[in-house]
């Protein structure tokens, strides 16, 4: 009986003795990062949303770890090219992943052969910003409403055009939705950018097509194009006239997230680091007016367990999508 207590300070002391170590190894490896200059590399050519808002956050990171953090663009194979990159760079975290969920999800689900895993090769750090679509048409389409829209689909299905930025972008899938919302069909026309897909709208090659707001936002005011809905469960204070997609009978959010991930094995303790120190400068208010809302953008904020959950859930959203259309990838 006499040893019992002995035995018991002795565990006692191990835990706490464990327990400082890993506090103690956390620290120092978020205290060793970063120990050189960081790249986020993203998929899109230089001058979209996703580019700018990489370059804001990179000056501000920049300055929080002492050290250049720059942007690469690697076009090229929707957003298959930028990953792979990432997949195959030391996990130390030096090197980032800004990804656009769509895309990411697309090229996960309906894509036979990828030079990475999704879900293997990858870690989720931060969750940004969620981008939202604005439903315009043309002009000379006798369409106020989203109602008008689907009722004139229906009068003449398949003879409405509308525009996108390929296979699996997110304005492609947003019109795949309301289809099937709906219960309609339409004609995809694949643009090789916003710009184009607005110049087809305005010209009448397209009917009608979901947007960034910031590719649209002045042909929308300067009565070029109409909108007649928005993407996103509010209303925005661009267009505060244009009704929501829930508000006109369809309840679904368009548009994306763009997150930040890093190689699978990449510590946890730089992980935490840099998600936290993204967290802090999208939480600046001058940060969030500048680069965020002024683009039309939604501040999401998570940390890596929420931003994990959000990837689950936009999988499991896009599975059950792909389970209801046709859509194929090479």
């Amino acid at each position: 009986m006499k040893g019992k207590p002995a035995m018991s300070l002795i565990r006692i002391s191990l835990i706490a003795l464990l327990t400082f170590s890993a506090a103690t190894l956390t620290s120092v490896a978020q205290a060793q990062f970063p120990t050189r200059p960081v790249r986020i590399i993203i998929g899109v050519p230089p001058g979209g949303l996703s580019d700018n808002l990489a370059r804001a956050l990179a000056g501000e990171v920049s300055r929080i770890w002492g050290q250049p953090v720059l942007v690469e663009n690697r076009v090229g194979a929707s957003d298959i090219v930028a990953a792979d990159a990432v997949a195959k760079a030391p996990p130390d975290g030096h090197t980032l992943y800004q990804t656009n969920g769509t895309l990411l999800m697309v090229n996960q689900l309906l894509r036979k052969k990828l030079p990475f895993d999704v879900e293997r090769d990858f870690a989720p750090v931060v969750g940004l910003v969620r981008t939202s679509d604005v439903l315009v048409v043309r002009n000379g389409l006798n369409v106020k409403t989203v109602s008008d829209l689907i009722a004139l689909a229906r009068e003449k299905p398949g003879a409405l055009n509308y525009g996108s930025l390929g296979i699996g972008s997110a304005p492609h899938l947003d019109v795949e939705k309301l289809s099937v919302a709906a219960n309609v069909r339409f004609t995809h026309i694949p643009y090789k950018g916003g710009a184009d897909a607005a110049r087809g709208l305005m010209s009448g090659e397209i009917d009608f097509s979901f947007n960034g707001l910031t590719s649209v936002l002045g042909q929308i005011r300067q009565g070029q194009v109409r909108a007649i809905a928005w993407g996103a469960p509010q209303r925005s204070a661009a267009i505060p006239d244009v009704p929501t997609l829930a508000e006109s009978g369809y309840a679904f959010d368009t548009g994306s997230w763009l997150g930040w991930m890093v190689p699978a094995s990449t510590p946890r303790p730089i992980i935490e680091r840099i998600s936290s120190d993204a967290l802090q400068v999208l939480a600046s208010p001058a940060f969030r007016d500048k680069h965020v809302l002024a683009f039309g953008l939604e501040p999401l904020n998570l940390g890596r367990e929420p931003f994990t959950a959000l990837m689950k859930e936009t999988r499991a959203s896009f599975a059950d999508l792909f389970s209801r259309i046709k859509i194929t990838l090479e």
